[in-house]
């Protein structure tokens, strides 16, 4: 939902039912114990991104439908009115998923 490569190419994605729940589940434990940043991240900031307001409405922000972007610099570029959500995104954004590990534990 964060990746603005699948959000701008289909906006359906904030009505999916499974999805948005986890994601109140990440920013509870990205903001542990800090109710004031989850309140700004899920009630303001989140909005601005799913209604392309501010710097997400411009029309270089859509750049993120070309396969060549990187959505972490994406969002250090585009979610400057959002700094709660933009470090949230970033952080979640710059993680890897390898089969290392699995593979690791089978061999």
């Amino acid at each position: 939902m964060l990746n603005p490569h699948y959000s701008y190419a289909d906006e359906s994605i904030f009505d999916d039912g499974n999805i948005t729940p986890e994601f109140m589940d990440c920013v509870e434990t990205f903001y542990i114990g800090d109710d004031d940043k989850q309140d700004q991240v899920m009630n303001y900031e989140f909005q601005k991104f799913q209604k392309r307001e501010g710097a997400f409405r411009k029309k270089l922000s859509r750049s993120c439908q070309n396969f060549n972007y990187n959505p972490v610099v994406w969002w250090r570029m585009y979610g400057v009115d959002t700094p709660n959500l933009q470090k949230l995104a970033m952080r979640i954004l710059s993680l890897t998923s390898s089969f290392t590990g699995y593979e690791r534990n089978w061999s």
